[in-house]
């Protein structure tokens, strides 16, 4: 089983297509914007947690927003939504107040036409969630809605956690060179 767990992750990554002028974009955003604001809930939350630890590592003034101190959101600042469903409560709501106040929105998101990345300024599409008929577990498998092998958005996570090691690469190769 772990082999085909493992197999499964590694197919998924080479899936990943984000065209290169949205990447620049982002990396533009990261390196011109104040500051730097992560949101997320459950497992997304994590993986902001870690990207927001390596930016810091590159000398980005980073938050992430559910830390226990964290200044006020304002224009100039950058906010990076991760939600798989991109219908995260939470994260919406949050990301509807910095779209207000006028940040950057960076949505990171398995859906384009999810409620987040309507509201977002870039969008970084990132396959791996699905979109069941029903939460219920149980009645997905009786319907043969099948998961992946890798339950619970885990395939979201990973290879969001994947691309954005690589824009830490990007970014610190930049700042090598300036």
């Amino acid at each position: 089983m772990l082999r085909l767990v493992l197999e499964e992750i590694a197919t998924h990554i080479k899936c990943i297509d984000v065209d290169d002028e949205t990447i620049l974009l982002m990396e533009k955003y990261l390196i011109d914007a104040e500051k730097v604001f992560i949101c997320g809930f459950g497992e997304s939350e994590l993986v902001g947690k870690s990207f927001a630890s390596r930016l810091s590592e590159i000398r980005r003034d980073v938050y992430v927003v559910s830390d226990t101190i964290v200044p006020e959101i304002n224009e100039g600042n950058i906010l990076i939504a991760i939600s798989g469903s991109g219908e995260t409560e939470p994260t919406l709501t949050i990301t509807k107040k910095a779209r207000e106040i006028g940040a950057k929105i960076i949505s990171i998101t398995s859906f384009n036409l999810s409620p987040l990345a309507q509201i977002s300024d870039l969008v970084i599409e990132i396959p791996g969630r699905i979109k069941a008929k029903t939460k219920n577990y149980i009645e997905r498998q009786v319907a043969g809605e099948y998961e992946p092998l890798t339950p619970f958005g885990t395939l979201f996570e990973i290879s969001t956690r994947i691309f954005l090691e690589g824009i830490i690469a990007e970014l610190a190769n930049k700042e090598d060179n300036l």
